[in-house]
């Protein structure tokens, strides 16, 4: 496995996800889309791991530009409510409202904020395989969220030998959430509750760490 610097430089802004965005994470997310298998996605991973760890940075950004955007969207009874969570009868085996699946009044509206940001690229390190590497993200041409409304454009990716291995900085400082105990740069830096391993949603996986700042 080589050091490595990856980079997406970027034809329109992104939209934040509010994470750290390791590269990890990343390619993971590209191996699910091609096969459908949450275990496999994560095990593939081209990059190199030592105890649950990949030696893959956060997402290293210099923004030009920072706004917000807002999106409405309306909710789907079936899909985005959970009817544990509505108020049920006094015998408690009714929901005092029925779900509808037809009729816009039954679903509701809500309205989601995020992060805009400009910038010209995005770069990561890691030690991994890089033809691996760029042969999965070579055919990626968004990323963040809210692609579909076309943030996130990708002009084109380069992975080309780098000189950090992911995990620590030229000072010592974490790139990415390591957990204290595993963590050999320099202690004075920010520790932070933050997942620090695959699946990143999982409260399981979630340590206090030493972290970088969040990108966005």
């Amino acid at each position: 496995m080589d050091r490595l610097t990856v980079t997406a430089k970027l034809r329109t802004p992104f939209v934040s996800n509010g994470s750290y965005w390791t590269l990890d994470a990343l390619l993971a997310a590209v191996i699910f889309d091609q096969c459908q298998n949450v275990e496999l996605a994560h095990t593939s991973v081209p990059v190199r791991s030592s105890n649950d760890l990949f030696h893959a940075s956060a997402a290293i950004i210099e923004p030009v530009e920072k706004d917000r955007i807002s999106f409405v969207a309306n909710l789907r009874a079936d899909h985005a409510l959970d009817p544990i969570l509505i108020a049920k009868n006094k015998s408690g085996k009714n929901l005092h409202t029925k779900l509808g699946r037809t009729r816009r009044r039954d679903f509701g509206a809500v309205m989601n904020s995020y992060s805009v940001i400009s910038a010209d690229e995005i770069c990561w390190f890691c030690e991994g395989d890089g033809e691996e590497i760029d042969r999965l993200l070579q055919p990626v041409s968004f990323i963040g969220k809210r692609r579909a409304s076309g943030f996130g454009e990708v002009d084109s990716w380069s992975v080309e030998e780098g000189d950090l291995d992911g995990v620590t900085g030229v000072m010592g400082e974490p790139l990415r959430p390591v957990p204290v105990e595993l963590f050999e740069g320099d202690k004075e830096s920010i520790k932070v509750d933050a997942a620090w391993r695959p699946a990143y949603w999982h409260p399981a996986n979630r340590a206090i760490c030493f972290a970088p700042e969040l990108p966005l």
